[in-house]
């Protein structure tokens, strides 16, 4: 190999740093990159010399606070020497501390039942994956029927959790949010629609986590999943104080029931898909159904999500079997233990409540609301 291709690798090297790339840039610089192999990388440079080299710019970047940059170059010293342990160790303690002296108080006090929970690690990733706005009065942080997979955290302001209520055409307010509170619960945790407005009476700062971030720092905070989750519980209690009585939110009546069916969705070209999946529908009605269904992985609940589906399912009447065969829209999803998956679709056509009600008598179920 001539001197003239080692320059050239070398400057790709730290253009694959220096420049943001796209994805398929990205793929192809990992083909041809050279950084798993120490010696074609580093020519005439040992280990050690590597790993002081390494280290000293980490410990540069955290000392202006470029916490991406130092994460970034220690990524790099797990993959050129990976045998480095202590150093890499000690580079991790060193980022851990200095973010931890970098983290603002007085943006953890609302929180900081939560933040007790965590340790020091996971407060860190939770508190860096947080982003930060401000919204002016009258502006929608999220509106009824949308999905953005976000959790916010009320820093300041005064918002109103409102919903459209089609039977007497209006808006009905269920709480008022001020700071310390949290919004978007359901759907952060569910794959769901947001059934409920959120606008801004007044100007108020907002901190959010997106869903991606947050799946990022779980791959090395597991435990931060539950304690999130339990605490946004208790948050979600003070709300359902605030509500009223009667929102009259379900049009139809639900009913219990315990029917096999399949399912098959709907591709982009309104075609079905081949693959058909055996459900448990667990309730029905006369607007849509619930069902559980097995071993069902995340990404493909991602594009269940607001899919168009076919379900189909057949039910004994006296000595008689009847079908039942619906379009419908998947509406929200909800892991459960033991690998299931609670799915609630709503029917392109509404079905008929007395056939709805036959379904039920003859499953041997009791009608509830």
């Amino acid at each position: 190999m001539n001197t003239d291709n080692l320059s050239e690798k070398k400057k790709n090297i730290i253009h694959l740093y220096e420049v943001s790339l796209s994805e398929n840039q990205l793929k192809k610089k990992k083909k041809t990159s050279p950084l798993p192999c120490l010696d074609a990388a580093r020519p005439g440079k040992n280990r050690d010399a590597l790993t002081k080299e390494l280290f000293d710019k980490i410990v540069h970047y955290v000392k202006q606070n470029n916490f991406k940059k130092a994460e970034q170059l220690r990524e790099q010293l797990l993959v050129e020497v990976p045998t480095a342990v202590r150093a890499i160790a000690k580079s991790g303690e060193i980022i851990e501390r200095k973010k931890i002296a970098c983290m603002d108080p007085e943006k953890i006090r609302l929180w900081a039942d939560l933040f007790n929970q965590f340790n020091n690690s996971e407060a860190v990733a939770f508190y860096f994956a947080l982003k930060y706005f401000i919204v002016k009065p009258n502006q929608p942080i999220f509106q009824q029927g949308s999905c953005d997979n976000r959790l916010y955290f009320i820093r300041s302001g005064t918002l109103k959790l409102k919903y459209f209520d089609y039977d007497v055409r209006r808006n009905v307010t269920i709480a008022t949010l001020r700071k310390g509170d949290i919004a978007g619960v359901e759907t952060f945790f569910m794959l769901t629609n947001h059934t409920t407005n959120l606008i801004a009476i007044e100007e108020s700062e907002i901190s959010y986590l997106e869903k991606s971030a947050y799946q990022k720092i779980l791959a090395e905070n597991h435990k931060i999943e539950s304690k999130l989750f339990k605490y946004c519980e208790t948050k979600q209690i003070d709300y359902q104080q605030n509500k009223p009585e009667d929102q009259s939110r379900r049009v139809h009546k639900r009913y219990k029931t315990e029917l096999t069916g399949h399912m098959q969705r709907f591709d982009q070209d309104d075609k079905l898909i081949e693959a058909i999946t055996e459900v448990k529908i667990i309730d029905i009605s006369a607007g849509g159904m619930g069902y559980r269904v097995k071993n069902l992985k995340i990404g493909e609940a991602s594009y269940l999500h607001n899919s168009r589906i076919y379900i189909s399912a057949a039910y004994q009447k006296y000595s008689l079997s009847y079908e039942l065969k619906k379009t419908a829209k998947v509406v929200s999803l909800e892991f459960l233990p033991f690998g299931e998956c609670s799915v609630h679709i709503q029917f392109e056509e509404p079905m008929d409540e007395d056939r709805v009600m036959d379904i039920a008598q003859h499953t041997d179920v009791t009608a509830y609301i």
